[in-house]
Protein backbone atom coordinates (compact mmCIF):
# COMPACT_ATOMS: atom_id res chain seq x y z
CA UNK A 1 0.00 0.00 0.00
CA UNK A 2 2.81 2.43 0.33
CA UNK A 3 3.45 3.06 -3.08
CA UNK A 4 -0.50 4.04 -3.46
CA UNK A 5 -0.44 5.83 -0.50
CA UNK A 6 2.58 7.98 -0.97
CA UNK A 7 1.46 9.04 -4.65
CA UNK A 8 -1.94 10.30 -2.45
CA UNK A 9 0.06 12.15 0.27
CA UNK A 10 1.72 13.81 -2.23
CA UNK A 11 -0.89 15.01 -5.10
CA UNK A 12 -2.54 16.56 -1.86
CA UNK A 13 0.39 18.37 -0.66
CA UNK A 14 0.53 19.67 -4.10
CA UNK A 15 -3.32 20.30 -3.73
CA UNK A 16 -4.13 18.29 -6.71
CA UNK A 17 -7.49 17.48 -5.05
CA UNK A 18 -9.07 15.27 -7.75
CA UNK A 19 -6.12 13.17 -7.94
CA UNK A 20 -5.57 12.86 -4.15
CA UNK A 21 -8.76 12.08 -3.48
CA UNK A 22 -8.85 8.83 -6.30
CA UNK A 23 -5.18 7.78 -5.32
CA UNK A 24 -6.62 7.47 -1.14
CA UNK A 25 -10.50 5.89 -2.28
CA UNK A 26 -7.82 3.35 -4.46
CA UNK A 27 -5.65 2.56 -1.67
CA UNK A 28 -8.22 1.92 0.63
CA UNK A 29 -9.69 -0.90 -1.55
CA UNK A 30 -6.52 -2.95 -0.52
CA UNK A 31 -6.49 -1.94 2.79
CA UNK A 32 -8.05 0.63 6.11
CA UNK A 33 -6.80 4.31 5.63
CA UNK A 34 -5.35 5.26 8.92
CA UNK A 35 -6.93 8.50 10.53
CA UNK A 36 -4.52 10.87 8.83
CA UNK A 37 -5.32 9.62 5.44
CA UNK A 38 -8.70 9.18 6.07
CA UNK A 39 -9.07 13.26 7.20
CA UNK A 40 -6.87 13.71 3.85
CA UNK A 41 -9.21 11.62 2.17
CA UNK A 42 -12.74 13.78 3.31
CA UNK A 43 -10.41 17.33 2.88
CA UNK A 44 -9.78 16.42 -0.31
CA UNK A 45 -13.11 14.99 -1.36
CA UNK A 46 -14.83 18.40 -0.38
CA UNK A 47 -12.78 20.34 -1.92
CA UNK A 48 -13.20 18.53 -5.32
CA UNK A 49 -16.81 18.58 -4.62
CA UNK A 50 -17.78 15.31 -3.99
CA UNK A 51 -19.52 16.40 -0.95
CA UNK A 52 -21.23 13.02 -0.12
CA UNK A 53 -17.95 11.09 0.04
CA UNK A 54 -16.37 13.75 2.10
CA UNK A 55 -19.04 13.83 4.74
CA UNK A 56 -18.80 9.53 4.51
CA UNK A 57 -14.93 9.99 5.03
CA UNK A 58 -15.22 12.49 8.02
CA UNK A 59 -17.63 10.19 10.01
CA UNK A 60 -15.24 7.29 8.99
CA UNK A 61 -12.35 9.42 10.22
CA UNK A 62 -14.75 10.54 13.89
CA UNK A 63 -16.00 6.69 14.31
CA UNK A 64 -12.56 5.59 14.09
CA UNK A 65 -10.74 8.19 16.72
CA UNK A 66 -13.31 7.77 19.36
CA UNK A 67 -13.20 3.88 19.15
CA UNK A 68 -9.70 4.26 20.32
CA UNK A 69 -10.48 6.87 22.83
CA UNK A 70 -8.87 10.04 20.83
CA UNK A 71 -12.18 12.13 21.87
CA UNK A 72 -10.53 15.66 20.97
CA UNK A 73 -9.29 14.44 17.69
CA UNK A 74 -12.97 12.88 17.16
CA UNK A 75 -14.40 16.19 17.91
CA UNK A 76 -12.21 17.91 14.88
CA UNK A 77 -13.53 15.73 12.61
CA UNK A 78 -17.01 16.42 13.80
CA UNK A 79 -16.58 19.76 13.58
CA UNK A 80 -15.67 20.02 9.94
CA UNK A 81 -18.64 17.40 9.07
CA UNK A 82 -20.90 19.97 10.97
CA UNK A 83 -19.09 22.74 9.02
CA UNK A 84 -19.71 21.08 5.61
CA UNK A 85 -23.24 20.87 6.48
CA UNK A 86 -24.03 24.04 8.28
CA UNK A 87 -22.75 25.77 4.88
CA UNK A 88 -24.85 23.56 2.99
CA UNK A 89 -28.15 24.67 4.84
CA UNK A 90 -28.48 21.54 6.35
CA UNK A 91 -28.67 23.04 9.84
CA UNK A 92 -31.14 19.88 11.56
CA UNK A 93 -27.97 17.47 10.76
CA UNK A 94 -24.99 20.01 11.19
CA UNK A 95 -26.47 21.52 14.68
CA UNK A 96 -26.97 17.45 15.20
CA UNK A 97 -22.92 16.61 14.88
CA UNK A 98 -22.29 19.97 17.19
CA UNK A 99 -24.31 18.57 20.12
CA UNK A 100 -22.82 15.09 19.41
CA UNK A 101 -19.37 16.46 19.67
CA UNK A 102 -20.25 18.83 22.70
CA UNK A 103 -21.16 16.33 24.73
CA UNK A 104 -18.27 13.89 23.92
CA UNK A 105 -15.86 16.82 25.12
CA UNK A 106 -18.21 17.19 28.19
CA UNK A 107 -18.12 13.71 29.52
CA UNK A 108 -15.06 13.46 29.35
CA UNK A 109 -14.15 17.52 30.96
CA UNK A 110 -11.58 17.52 28.06
CA UNK A 111 -10.05 21.27 28.28
CA UNK A 112 -8.93 21.76 24.86
CA UNK A 113 -8.98 24.03 21.34
CA UNK A 114 -11.71 21.82 19.55
CA UNK A 115 -14.11 23.59 22.03
CA UNK A 116 -13.10 26.92 20.48
CA UNK A 117 -14.26 24.90 17.24
CA UNK A 118 -17.24 24.05 18.76
CA UNK A 119 -18.07 27.40 19.33
CA UNK A 120 -17.93 28.49 16.18
CA UNK A 121 -19.85 25.55 14.60
CA UNK A 122 -22.96 26.76 16.97
CA UNK A 123 -22.05 30.30 16.29
CA UNK A 124 -22.66 28.91 12.93
CA UNK A 125 -25.92 27.48 13.46
CA UNK A 126 -26.81 30.44 14.89
CA UNK A 127 -26.39 33.15 12.21
CA UNK A 128 -27.79 30.81 9.76
CA UNK A 129 -30.65 30.46 11.55
CA UNK A 130 -31.66 34.51 12.39
CA UNK A 131 -29.89 34.72 15.71
CA UNK A 132 -26.78 37.01 15.44
CA UNK A 133 -26.58 38.20 18.85
CA UNK A 134 -25.80 34.86 19.53
CA UNK A 135 -23.65 33.85 17.05
CA UNK A 136 -21.50 37.35 17.76
CA UNK A 137 -20.88 35.99 21.32
CA UNK A 138 -19.81 32.46 19.98
CA UNK A 139 -18.18 33.77 17.19
CA UNK A 140 -16.43 36.09 19.81
CA UNK A 141 -15.75 33.34 22.41
CA UNK A 142 -14.46 30.96 19.44
CA UNK A 143 -11.38 33.76 18.76
CA UNK A 144 -10.70 34.32 22.30
CA UNK A 145 -10.10 30.18 22.31
CA UNK A 146 -8.51 30.44 19.73
CA UNK A 147 -5.80 33.20 20.81
CA UNK A 148 -5.43 31.18 23.92
CA UNK A 149 -4.58 27.82 21.68
CA UNK A 150 -2.34 29.25 19.80
CA UNK A 151 -4.64 28.39 16.86
CA UNK A 152 -4.13 30.54 13.87
CA UNK A 153 -6.80 29.17 11.85
CA UNK A 154 -9.60 29.15 14.39
CA UNK A 155 -8.94 32.57 15.73
CA UNK A 156 -8.84 34.44 11.78
CA UNK A 157 -12.36 32.15 11.24
CA UNK A 158 -13.94 33.17 14.38
CA UNK A 159 -12.61 36.71 13.77
CA UNK A 160 -14.63 36.92 10.31
CA UNK A 161 -17.26 35.42 11.20
CA UNK A 162 -17.47 37.82 14.84
CA UNK A 163 -16.79 40.51 12.08
CA UNK A 164 -19.78 39.65 9.98
CA UNK A 165 -22.32 39.45 13.08
CA UNK A 166 -20.96 43.13 13.69
CA UNK A 167 -22.19 45.00 10.57
CA UNK A 168 -25.47 42.30 10.85
CA UNK A 169 -25.49 44.64 14.36
CA UNK A 170 -25.17 47.83 12.50
CA UNK A 171 -21.25 48.23 14.22
CA UNK A 172 -19.89 48.57 10.83
CA UNK A 173 -16.63 50.00 11.06
CA UNK A 174 -16.39 47.60 13.84
CA UNK A 175 -17.17 44.74 12.21
CA UNK A 176 -15.03 45.71 8.51
CA UNK A 177 -11.84 46.06 10.78
CA UNK A 178 -12.73 42.58 12.07
CA UNK A 179 -12.85 41.40 8.55
CA UNK A 180 -10.14 42.66 7.36
CA UNK A 181 -7.77 41.68 10.65
CA UNK A 182 -8.78 37.74 9.83
CA UNK A 183 -8.42 37.83 5.99
CA UNK A 184 -4.56 39.24 6.58
CA UNK A 185 -4.26 36.44 9.31
CA UNK A 186 -5.54 33.75 6.92
CA UNK A 187 -3.06 35.24 4.39
CA UNK A 188 -0.29 35.03 6.84
CA UNK A 189 -0.23 31.20 8.79
CA UNK A 190 -0.30 28.29 7.27
CA UNK A 191 -4.13 27.19 7.21
CA UNK A 192 -6.47 24.55 5.52
CA UNK A 193 -7.44 25.06 1.72
CA UNK A 194 -11.36 24.38 3.13
CA UNK A 195 -10.48 27.52 5.82
CA UNK A 196 -8.73 29.61 3.35
CA UNK A 197 -11.79 29.48 1.03
CA UNK A 198 -14.19 29.85 3.57
CA UNK A 199 -12.80 32.79 4.48
CA UNK A 200 -12.22 34.49 1.53
CA UNK A 201 -15.71 33.52 0.01
CA UNK A 202 -17.19 34.67 3.55
CA UNK A 203 -15.49 38.20 3.83
CA UNK A 204 -16.31 38.83 -0.28
CA UNK A 205 -19.84 38.71 1.09
CA UNK A 206 -19.56 40.52 3.71
CA UNK A 207 -18.12 43.33 0.99
CA UNK A 208 -20.97 42.89 -0.66
CA UNK A 209 -23.39 43.29 1.78
CA UNK A 210 -21.75 46.83 2.79
CA UNK A 211 -21.61 47.75 -0.66
CA UNK A 212 -18.05 47.93 -0.14
CA UNK A 213 -16.65 47.82 -3.90
CA UNK A 214 -13.42 48.37 -3.54
CA UNK A 215 -12.82 45.97 -0.43
CA UNK A 216 -14.73 43.34 -2.29
CA UNK A 217 -12.68 43.89 -5.50
CA UNK A 218 -9.25 43.64 -3.22
CA UNK A 219 -10.47 39.81 -2.12
CA UNK A 220 -12.23 38.77 -5.20
CA UNK A 221 -8.79 39.00 -6.75
CA UNK A 222 -7.14 37.39 -4.36
CA UNK A 223 -9.23 34.65 -4.09
CA UNK A 224 -9.20 34.60 -8.15
CA UNK A 225 -5.26 34.47 -8.12
CA UNK A 226 -6.00 31.24 -5.05
CA UNK A 227 -8.33 29.28 -7.16
CA UNK A 228 -6.55 29.46 -10.74
CA UNK A 229 -3.64 27.78 -8.54
CA UNK A 230 -5.24 24.75 -8.34
CA UNK A 231 -7.05 23.48 -11.50
CA UNK A 232 -8.84 20.71 -9.57
CA UNK A 233 -9.99 23.02 -7.05
CA UNK A 234 -14.32 22.75 -7.48
CA UNK A 235 -15.48 24.01 -4.20
CA UNK A 236 -14.92 27.91 -4.26
CA UNK A 237 -14.40 27.59 -8.01
CA UNK A 238 -17.83 28.83 -9.28
CA UNK A 239 -18.44 31.39 -6.14
CA UNK A 240 -14.90 32.75 -7.45
CA UNK A 241 -16.59 33.07 -11.01
CA UNK A 242 -19.55 34.90 -10.04
CA UNK A 243 -18.00 37.36 -7.91
CA UNK A 244 -15.75 38.34 -10.84
CA UNK A 245 -19.00 38.35 -13.13
CA UNK A 246 -20.25 40.98 -10.68
CA UNK A 247 -17.21 42.71 -10.40
CA UNK A 248 -16.84 43.12 -14.25
CA UNK A 249 -20.81 43.67 -14.23
CA UNK A 250 -20.19 46.78 -12.19
CA UNK A 251 -17.45 47.94 -14.35
CA UNK A 252 -19.15 47.17 -17.64
CA UNK A 253 -17.52 44.41 -18.92
CA UNK A 254 -20.93 42.52 -19.48
CA UNK A 255 -19.11 40.12 -21.96
CA UNK A 256 -16.62 38.97 -19.76
CA UNK A 257 -19.30 39.10 -17.10
CA UNK A 258 -21.43 36.49 -19.24
CA UNK A 259 -18.46 34.70 -19.83
CA UNK A 260 -17.57 34.08 -16.45
CA UNK A 261 -21.12 33.19 -15.65
CA UNK A 262 -21.13 30.47 -18.25
CA UNK A 263 -17.97 29.29 -16.77
CA UNK A 264 -19.85 29.26 -13.09
CA UNK A 265 -22.73 27.49 -14.08
CA UNK A 266 -20.79 24.60 -15.49
CA UNK A 267 -17.87 24.38 -12.29
CA UNK A 268 -20.27 24.93 -9.54
CA UNK A 269 -19.96 21.76 -7.12
CA UNK A 270 -21.98 20.48 -4.31
CA UNK A 271 -22.33 21.31 -1.39
CA UNK A 272 -22.63 25.00 -2.27
CA UNK A 273 -24.46 24.91 -5.36
CA UNK A 274 -27.86 25.35 -5.31
CA UNK A 275 -27.17 29.25 -4.11
CA UNK A 276 -24.56 30.52 -5.95
CA UNK A 277 -26.17 28.77 -8.95
CA UNK A 278 -29.53 31.28 -7.83
CA UNK A 279 -27.20 33.94 -7.71
CA UNK A 280 -25.71 33.20 -11.32
CA UNK A 281 -28.97 32.91 -12.85
CA UNK A 282 -29.93 35.90 -11.83
CA UNK A 283 -27.79 37.58 -13.02
CA UNK A 284 -27.54 36.14 -16.25
CA UNK A 285 -31.55 36.90 -16.61
CA UNK A 286 -30.44 41.01 -15.59
CA UNK A 287 -27.78 40.63 -18.24
CA UNK A 288 -29.97 39.82 -20.82
CA UNK A 289 -32.91 42.10 -19.28
CA UNK A 290 -30.48 45.30 -20.13
CA UNK A 291 -29.82 43.63 -23.68
CA UNK A 292 -33.61 43.72 -24.33
CA UNK A 293 -33.43 39.87 -24.32
CA UNK A 294 -36.79 39.48 -22.93
CA UNK A 295 -38.02 35.90 -23.16
CA UNK A 296 -34.00 34.76 -21.57
CA UNK A 297 -34.49 37.22 -19.07
CA UNK A 298 -37.90 35.82 -17.76
CA UNK A 299 -36.66 32.29 -18.19
CA UNK A 300 -33.60 33.18 -16.14
CA UNK A 301 -35.04 34.65 -13.74
CA UNK A 302 -37.72 32.02 -12.88
CA UNK A 303 -34.45 29.67 -12.73
CA UNK A 304 -32.97 32.04 -9.98
CA UNK A 305 -36.32 32.03 -8.34
CA UNK A 306 -36.16 27.77 -8.40
CA UNK A 307 -33.30 27.79 -7.27
CA UNK A 308 -33.62 30.25 -4.22
CA UNK A 309 -33.17 33.52 -5.20
CA UNK A 310 -35.25 36.21 -5.15
CA UNK A 311 -35.56 37.79 -8.68
CA UNK A 312 -36.57 41.24 -7.87
CA UNK A 313 -35.90 43.72 -8.57
CA UNK A 314 -34.74 42.18 -11.74
CA UNK A 315 -37.93 40.75 -12.84
CA UNK A 316 -40.12 43.92 -11.74
CA UNK A 317 -37.62 46.14 -13.89
CA UNK A 318 -38.41 43.89 -17.03
CA UNK A 319 -41.99 44.36 -16.34
CA UNK A 320 -41.63 47.76 -16.76
CA UNK A 321 -39.83 47.47 -19.50
CA UNK A 322 -42.31 45.44 -21.24
CA UNK A 323 -45.41 48.43 -20.11
CA UNK A 324 -46.49 45.83 -17.95
CA UNK A 325 -47.07 48.93 -15.36
CA UNK A 326 -48.94 47.60 -12.55
CA UNK A 327 -47.45 43.92 -12.80
CA UNK A 328 -44.17 45.50 -12.05
CA UNK A 329 -45.50 47.97 -9.02
CA UNK A 330 -46.94 45.17 -7.63
CA UNK A 331 -44.16 42.75 -6.84
CA UNK A 332 -41.54 45.29 -6.23
CA UNK A 333 -43.81 46.91 -3.58
CA UNK A 334 -43.95 42.56 -2.34
CA UNK A 335 -40.28 42.76 -2.47
CA UNK A 336 -39.56 45.76 -0.98
CA UNK A 337 -41.62 45.70 2.10
CA UNK A 338 -40.95 42.07 3.05
CA UNK A 339 -37.51 42.76 2.88
CA UNK A 340 -37.32 43.90 6.48
CA UNK A 341 -34.92 46.28 7.24
CA UNK A 342 -32.93 49.40 5.70
CA UNK A 343 -30.05 47.42 4.28
CA UNK A 344 -32.08 45.02 2.60
CA UNK A 345 -34.49 47.51 1.15
CA UNK A 346 -31.25 49.34 -0.24
CA UNK A 347 -30.53 46.24 -2.83
CA UNK A 348 -33.74 46.93 -3.75
CA UNK A 349 -34.33 50.91 -4.12
CA UNK A 350 -33.05 51.94 -7.16
CA UNK A 351 -35.73 49.70 -8.89
CA UNK A 352 -38.57 50.72 -6.44
CA UNK A 353 -38.00 54.69 -7.37
CA UNK A 354 -38.08 53.79 -10.89
CA UNK A 355 -40.51 51.91 -11.09
CA UNK A 356 -42.84 54.00 -8.60
CA UNK A 357 -41.77 57.36 -10.14
CA UNK A 358 -43.24 55.88 -13.54
CA UNK A 359 -46.55 54.97 -11.96
CA UNK A 360 -46.90 58.19 -10.49
CA UNK A 361 -46.39 57.58 -6.92
CA UNK A 362 -43.59 60.43 -6.01
CA UNK A 363 -44.25 60.21 -1.90
CA UNK A 364 -43.39 56.45 -1.90
CA UNK A 365 -40.16 57.69 -4.13
CA UNK A 366 -39.27 59.65 -2.03
CA UNK A 367 -39.54 57.64 1.40
CA UNK A 368 -37.36 55.29 0.00
CA UNK A 369 -34.69 57.79 -0.85
CA UNK A 370 -34.41 59.25 2.18
CA UNK A 371 -34.15 56.29 3.57
CA UNK A 372 -31.22 55.35 1.39
CA UNK A 373 -29.96 58.30 2.61
CA UNK A 374 -29.38 57.29 5.84
CA UNK A 375 -28.16 54.21 4.76
CA UNK A 376 -25.52 55.39 2.69
CA UNK A 377 -24.40 58.23 5.47
CA UNK A 378 -23.84 54.97 8.19
CA UNK A 379 -21.79 52.98 5.54
CA UNK A 380 -19.62 55.69 4.12
CA UNK A 381 -18.84 53.91 0.91
CA UNK A 382 -19.30 55.03 -2.29
CA UNK A 383 -21.36 53.07 -4.37
CA UNK A 384 -24.02 53.46 -1.47
CA UNK A 385 -23.83 57.37 -1.82
CA UNK A 386 -23.32 57.55 -5.61
CA UNK A 387 -26.46 55.45 -5.89
CA UNK A 388 -28.33 57.27 -3.02
CA UNK A 389 -27.32 60.93 -5.01
CA UNK A 390 -28.64 58.74 -8.31
CA UNK A 391 -32.27 58.25 -7.30
CA UNK A 392 -32.45 61.39 -4.91
CA UNK A 393 -31.83 63.11 -8.17
CA UNK A 394 -34.73 61.30 -9.92
CA UNK A 395 -36.94 61.92 -7.29
CA UNK A 396 -36.34 66.02 -7.18
CA UNK A 397 -37.24 66.10 -11.11
CA UNK A 398 -40.41 64.45 -10.46
CA UNK A 399 -40.65 66.77 -7.85
CA UNK A 400 -40.51 69.58 -10.51
CA UNK A 401 -36.74 70.69 -8.47
CA UNK A 402 -34.72 70.79 -11.26
CA UNK A 403 -32.10 72.59 -10.18
CA UNK A 404 -31.40 70.72 -7.38
CA UNK A 405 -31.38 67.94 -8.79
CA UNK A 406 -28.80 68.69 -10.89
CA UNK A 407 -26.58 69.08 -8.05
CA UNK A 408 -27.34 65.69 -6.81
CA UNK A 409 -27.16 63.89 -10.00
CA UNK A 410 -23.44 65.67 -10.93
CA UNK A 411 -22.17 64.35 -7.53
CA UNK A 412 -23.89 60.86 -8.34
CA UNK A 413 -21.97 60.91 -11.87
CA UNK A 414 -18.60 61.38 -9.99
CA UNK A 415 -19.02 58.60 -7.62
CA UNK A 416 -19.77 56.51 -10.82
CA UNK A 417 -17.00 57.22 -12.66
CA UNK A 418 -14.89 56.87 -9.40
CA UNK A 419 -15.92 53.49 -9.59
CA UNK A 420 -15.63 52.96 -13.09
CA UNK A 421 -19.19 51.92 -13.12
CA UNK A 422 -19.61 52.81 -16.79
CA UNK A 423 -23.38 52.19 -17.00
CA UNK A 424 -24.76 53.61 -13.98
CA UNK A 425 -22.67 56.70 -15.21
CA UNK A 426 -24.43 56.81 -18.35
CA UNK A 427 -28.04 56.12 -16.45
CA UNK A 428 -27.25 58.88 -14.60
CA UNK A 429 -26.33 61.14 -17.86
CA UNK A 430 -29.76 60.63 -18.99
CA UNK A 431 -31.31 62.09 -15.92
CA UNK A 432 -28.84 64.98 -15.87
CA UNK A 433 -29.90 65.65 -19.50
CA UNK A 434 -33.56 66.03 -18.39
CA UNK A 435 -32.71 68.04 -15.52
CA UNK A 436 -30.68 70.13 -17.78
CA UNK A 437 -34.12 70.46 -20.19
CA UNK A 438 -35.76 71.63 -17.31
CA UNK A 439 -33.97 74.51 -16.57
CA UNK A 440 -33.51 75.51 -20.48
CA UNK A 441 -29.85 73.91 -21.23
CA UNK A 442 -30.74 72.34 -24.62
CA UNK A 443 -27.23 72.19 -25.66
CA UNK A 444 -25.89 70.75 -22.01
CA UNK A 445 -28.66 67.98 -22.43
CA UNK A 446 -27.85 66.78 -26.07
CA UNK A 447 -23.85 67.44 -24.84
CA UNK A 448 -24.93 64.36 -21.94
CA UNK A 449 -26.61 62.05 -24.14
CA UNK A 450 -24.27 62.07 -26.85
CA UNK A 451 -22.07 60.56 -24.30
CA UNK A 452 -23.91 58.25 -23.03
CA UNK A 453 -24.97 57.06 -26.58
CA UNK A 454 -21.28 55.04 -27.37
CA UNK A 455 -21.97 53.33 -23.59
CA UNK A 456 -25.14 51.65 -24.18
CA UNK A 457 -24.14 50.94 -27.73
CA UNK A 458 -20.72 49.26 -26.62
CA UNK A 459 -22.62 47.74 -23.94
CA UNK A 460 -25.98 46.65 -26.33
CA UNK A 461 -27.82 48.13 -23.74
CA UNK A 462 -30.82 48.42 -26.86
CA UNK A 463 -33.43 49.97 -24.47
CA UNK A 464 -30.79 52.89 -22.73
CA UNK A 465 -29.05 53.36 -26.09
CA UNK A 466 -32.75 53.76 -27.86
CA UNK A 467 -33.58 56.39 -25.47
CA UNK A 468 -30.60 58.70 -25.71
CA UNK A 469 -31.26 58.35 -28.99
CA UNK A 470 -34.80 59.18 -29.01
CA UNK A 471 -33.78 62.12 -27.07
CA UNK A 472 -31.38 63.63 -29.97
CA UNK A 473 -33.96 62.59 -32.51
CA UNK A 474 -31.35 60.24 -34.35
CA UNK A 475 -32.79 56.77 -35.99
CA UNK A 476 -32.34 53.56 -34.38
CA UNK A 477 -29.11 51.81 -34.46
CA UNK A 478 -29.24 48.74 -36.42
CA UNK A 479 -28.56 45.49 -34.90
CA UNK A 480 -27.54 42.18 -34.91
CA UNK A 481 -29.01 40.91 -32.23
CA UNK A 482 -26.33 39.46 -31.34
CA UNK A 483 -24.08 40.66 -28.28
CA UNK A 484 -21.21 42.14 -28.32
CA UNK A 485 -19.28 39.54 -27.41
CA UNK A 486 -21.08 37.30 -29.99
CA UNK A 487 -19.85 39.65 -32.65
CA UNK A 488 -16.15 39.35 -31.41
CA UNK A 489 -16.69 35.52 -32.11
CA UNK A 490 -18.60 35.48 -34.97
CA UNK A 491 -15.51 37.91 -36.62
CA UNK A 492 -12.95 34.87 -35.81
CA UNK A 493 -15.51 32.72 -37.15
CA UNK A 494 -15.21 34.41 -40.27
CA UNK A 495 -11.53 34.88 -40.23
CA UNK A 496 -11.73 30.87 -40.19
CA UNK A 497 -10.49 30.29 -36.30
CA UNK A 498 -11.32 27.31 -34.45
CA UNK A 499 -13.37 27.65 -31.74
CA UNK A 500 -10.04 26.28 -29.34
CA UNK A 501 -8.13 29.30 -30.98
CA UNK A 502 -10.65 31.64 -30.41
CA UNK A 503 -11.21 30.33 -26.65
CA UNK A 504 -7.09 31.25 -26.65
CA UNK A 505 -7.59 34.55 -27.88
CA UNK A 506 -10.66 35.23 -25.93
CA UNK A 507 -9.23 33.61 -22.57
CA UNK A 508 -11.97 31.81 -21.77
CA UNK A 509 -12.34 27.99 -22.04
CA UNK A 510 -14.14 25.64 -25.02
CA UNK A 511 -17.34 25.05 -23.88
CA UNK A 512 -17.84 28.88 -23.20
CA UNK A 513 -16.85 29.49 -27.01
CA UNK A 514 -18.94 26.59 -28.08
CA UNK A 515 -21.96 28.30 -26.22
CA UNK A 516 -21.64 31.39 -28.21
CA UNK A 517 -21.40 30.26 -31.80
CA UNK A 518 -24.32 28.02 -30.55
CA UNK A 519 -26.45 31.55 -30.04
CA UNK A 520 -24.88 33.00 -32.87
CA UNK A 521 -26.20 30.39 -35.01
CA UNK A 522 -29.89 30.27 -33.28
CA UNK A 523 -30.20 34.58 -33.50
CA UNK A 524 -29.27 34.45 -36.88
CA UNK A 525 -31.39 31.22 -38.19
CA UNK A 526 -28.13 29.67 -39.41
CA UNK A 527 -27.04 26.22 -40.07
CA UNK A 528 -23.63 25.77 -39.79
CA UNK A 529 -20.10 28.30 -39.36
CA UNK A 530 -19.86 28.52 -43.27
CA UNK A 531 -23.55 30.45 -43.06
CA UNK A 532 -22.30 32.33 -40.18
CA UNK A 533 -19.10 33.58 -42.29
CA UNK A 534 -20.75 34.56 -44.89
CA UNK A 535 -23.13 36.65 -42.63
CA UNK A 536 -20.51 38.19 -41.19
CA UNK A 537 -19.01 39.24 -44.80
CA UNK A 538 -22.83 40.10 -45.89
CA UNK A 539 -22.89 42.74 -42.93
CA UNK A 540 -19.60 44.09 -42.52
CA UNK A 541 -18.62 42.04 -38.95
CA UNK A 542 -15.49 39.99 -40.41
Amino acid sequence: MGTGIGRAREAFNQQAWRRAYDELSAAAVAEPLEVDDLERLASAAYLAGLSDESRSAWISAHEKCAHVGDVARAVRCAFWLAFALLNAGDLARGGGWVDRAQRLLDDRKIDCVERGYLRYAAAMRATFSGDVGTGYEAFHAAAEIGVLFHDPELAALARIGEGRCLIYLDRVDDGVALLDEGMVAIEANDVSAIAIGDAYCTAIEGCHELFDVRRADTWTAALGRWVDGQPELMLYRGQCLIHRAEMLYLRGDWDAAADQIEEACRRLADPVGHPALGAAAYLKGDLHRLRGQDRAAEAEFQLASELGRDPQPGLALLRLATGKFEAAAASIRRAYHEAGDPMSRARLVAGYVEITLANGDVAAARSAADELGTVAGMLGRPLPTALHLHVLGAVLLAEDQPEPALSALRRALAGWRSLDATYEAARTRMLIAAACRAVGDDDGAEMELAGAIPVFDRLNAVRDGAAARAGLHLAPRPSSGLTSREEEVLAYIAKGLTNRQIAERLVVSEKTVATHVGHILTKLGLASRAAATAYAYEHGLQ
